[in-house]
């Protein structure tokens, strides 16, 4: 995964070396800088280097010759950013930065940052589908093209749910689960066929999108198959694989009659009983093994 200093550039104060925005950084650990003994490169080459504002008093308080010594290792080091979070930074490290091209980037909380560092790194993939949130749950409707995932989604949105993302969702993994949201050109807005780009935002109000949920639930429309065999009892607990995580699924299948909208929000109360450890399914099939036992 390929990220840049870019990135992290949005909530940040450039201080220095802007020209050197496009350096990819390689690690999501911020390194800490130790001006007793020259910064060893390896550790520090392509890493963010963050300087104290306790060193940054140190060096302008420094013989001018000395500081210049310690700055030009640290810049010897090729950082891919360098961050403080408070001090006044001396006038020649800003000077080098520019020279090296390597920014030199303020930020009011360094653990901030390094959640925003960390995210970057987060694993990612995007895939073709639309997520709502459906009564607090993040539901993924998946399934072919122009199966009807965006015209469910406007219904669901009609009943009151909230549009995540439509047509590209991208999804990353932290702490185990699957947080999906919008491409950056895709937020709020809905294509449906024969009304084109809508923008359900301007149309329903803020409380009709969300910028990102949680993914609990996976959803798959499908064209009904004629002879294809379909759960009646729903005994069976699938799973969809995504990014090394494990998520309910159910597949749905199409056909003239069903309501999609009305069955997929069924499917996201039903997930939220399971989520509580009610199984109507399996209460059922026990009472009926008792029943035919006695």
């Amino acid at each position: 995964m390929k990220v840049t200093v870019r990135e992290l550039t949005e909530q940040v104060e450039i201080l220095a070396g802007r020209s050197g925005s496009g350096k990819v950084i390689v690690s999501p650990q911020i390194v800490s800088s130790e001006f007793a003994l020259p910064p060893a490169s390896r550790s520090v080459a392509s890493h963010v280097l963050h300087l104290t504002t306790g060193q940054l008093d140190r060096l302008r308080g420094l013989p001018s010759a000395e500081a210049v010594r310690l700055i030009g290792a640290l810049f010897k080091a090729r950082p891919a950013c360098i961050v403080v979070t408070g001090g006044r930074v001396p006038a020649e490290l800003l000077r080098r930065a520019d020279k090296a091209h390597i920014a030199v980037l303020k930020t009011r909380s360094l653990p901030r940052f390094s959640k925003q560092l960390a995210g970057k790194f987060a694993p990612r993939i995007t895939m073709h589908g639309v997520l709502v949130e459906i009564f607090g749950l993040g539901t993924l409707i998946i399934g072919e093209s122009a199966i009807g995932k965006s015209e469910s989604a406007l219904d669901l949105v009609l009943r009151g749910h909230k549009l995540v993302a439509d047509d590209l969702v991208v999804l990353e993994k932290k702490d185990g689960k699957i947080t999906g949201r919008a491409v950056e050109m895709g937020a709020e807005l809905l294509e449906i066929r024969g009304l084109g780009v809508i923008n359900v935002r301007a149309l329903y109000g803020d409380s009709a999108t969300l910028v990102a949920c949680t993914v609990g639930l996976v959803v798959e429309l499908e064209e009904w198959k004629k002879g294809h065999y379909y759960s009646l009892l729903g005994l069976r607990e699938r799973r969809h694989r995504l990014l090394s995580v494990n998520l309910p699924y159910l597949r749905l299948p199409i056909k003239p009659g069903r309501t999609m909208a009305t069955l997929i929000e069924v499917a996201a109360r039903n997930q939220l009983l399971k989520n509580r450890g009610v199984y109507t399914a399996r209460e059922l099939n026990r009472a009926l093994k008792r029943r035919l036992a006695g």
